[in-house]
């Protein structure tokens, strides 16, 4: 061989393995970029950082223990459960109802906390001195959330319903109501024209006075408000004063509103039933003597109610609280702080407020918190029950700004239980009140000591 082609045999030996030395580097760096980014098929090249849902998913197996303060129903089941299992396979919930906080306390006491919860605002504080609930403000920065999606007025009842300082400590799923419910049949047997949207508390008792009767030993009762709690959420009404935390219920508030609610169950025939089951939603639903009732969302029961012609119009209003009703009850779920699963207790909270669950939360009558107006537009027409119902009368009230309650469970049971000794009793309202404060005063200062 002549030199001339020794050196072109080795040129080309030198630039045969240059070339397989890139091809191997260059199929190397793409397996480590593949295995560090996870990149998800079919993303574009420079489409820029992904948000968190987009990240590779763990599907490894798990259950996550959910405490529900709302009825679970199979409607519950098909609206919030159906849609996480779907997304999420892998994540098995397992249901269970706490209503209460002793129901909490027994959790606590045997170790078997929860992994996330839903519950209402007012039991933000309940929750907070039990270590339940915690600030996930942090969490959704880190996955980021778009808080703009959401009524502000919800995040803030939220946030403000514990403490002042505007810890987040989950996010609204859904909002109750409240809304003034009639039986047709009472106003058509007695000749009475329909309630109708817009009336004040004032327009509600004229009306109430009109079928207040007796009709074939039945005592048909024009009106129960509910409670006299109910009644005072229009005022955004507390017991208990946040700095000195001593009652205040012996205000002329409170004073203007328990001489209301006796002077509603005054009309003669009007008073609350000595049977309870003949109070309420019950009296309402099935011993269907009451005409009008003041009450929170209660389609669920209503759709039950077979042979009830019944109908719904905005809530009665004070005269100078104008289109405004109670305590907003705003559903939120939130995940318990010691939960080893954050990451799957955050991909159930993505699918219980993404548009399309809360457009199904919307359709079955269930008031959304979302701002997406098709979503609002979409407000009971899901189910046929509802459609030639006056569902649009709710919406025309907004809820009151949530006020922070000290020692609620305490102070809201001895308000009732004033109240009711009110109606009976020949005590003047200074001094049912004045007691009262005297009643919460001394019950906040034993469950103080007790803590």
């Amino acid at each position: 061989m002549t030199l001339q082609m020794e050196v072109f045999t080795l040129i080309s030996n030198l630039k045969s393995k240059r070339i397989s030395l890139l091809l191997g580097m260059s199929i190397l760096g793409t397996a480590v970029l593949a295995g560090c980014g996870q990149e998800p098929a079919g993303r574009e090249s420079g489409s820029g950082p992904q948000p968190a849902s987009a990240k590779a998913v763990d599907t490894t197996p798990v259950t996550l223990k959910f405490a529900v303060h709302l009825p679970i129903t199979e409607e519950f089941k098909q609206l919030y459960i159906e849609p996480v299992t779907k997304k999420y396979p892998h994540i098995t919930l397992e249901l269970s109802n706490v209503t209460s906080f002793k129901a909490y306390d027994e959790l606590i006491a045997s170790g078997d906390l929860p992994d996330l919860y839903i519950s209402f605002n007012g039991n933000m504080p309940g929750l907070k001195e039990r270590a339940i609930n915690m600030d996930m403000k942090p969490l959704f920065g880190k996955n980021p959330v778009d808080l703009n999606r959401f009524e502000q007025n919800y995040l803030d009842d939220i946030q403000y319903a514990a403490t002042e300082k505007g810890e987040l400590y989950g996010l609204p799923i859904e909002t109750g109501f409240h809304a003034l419910y009639y039986n047709k049949d009472i106003f058509d047997k007695f000749g009475v024209p329909y309630p109708k949207d817009g009336m004040t508390i004032e327009d509600a008792t004229e009306l109430a006075k009109k079928v207040t009767r007796v009709d074939n030993n039945v005592q048909y009762r024009g009106w129960d408000v509910g409670s006299i709690v109910r009644m005072a959420q229009p005022l955004g009404l507390e017991y208990i004063d946040r700095k000195t935390e001593k009652a205040i219920t012996s205000s002329e508030s409170w004073k203007r509103v328990f001489e209301l609610g006796k002077h509603i169950y005054s009309i003669p025939g009007n008073e609350p039933s000595q049977d309870s089951k003949k109070n309420g939603l019950n009296g309402f639903i099935k011993d269907r003597s009451i005409a009008m009732l003041n009450e929170t969302s209660k389609f669920s029961q209503l759709k039950e109610a077979d042979g009830l012609d019944w109908d719904v119009v905005q809530h009665p209003y004070y005269k100078d609280r104008p289109n405004i009703y109670g305590n907003s009850t705003v559903y939120m779920v939130g995940a318990v702080p010691t939960t080893k699963r954050m990451d799957q207790v955050l991909q159930v909270i993505e699918v219980l407020t993404s548009d399309e669950v809360q457009m199904n939360v919307s359709k079955s009558g269930r008031i959304s918190p979302l701002k997406n107006a098709a979503v609002k537009k979409a407000f009971g027409q899901g189910d046929p029950v509802l459609k030639d119902k006056n569902i649009a009368g709710i919406v025309k009230s907004t809820p009151v700004k949530y006020p922070i309650y000290l020692y609620r469970e305490i102070a809201e049971p001895l308000t009732t239980k004033k109240f009711d000794a009110f109606l009976k009793g020949l005590d003047d309202v200074n001094t049912v009140l004045r007691e009262l404060d005297e009643e919460i005063n001394k019950a906040v200062e034993i469950e103080k000591v007790r803590k």
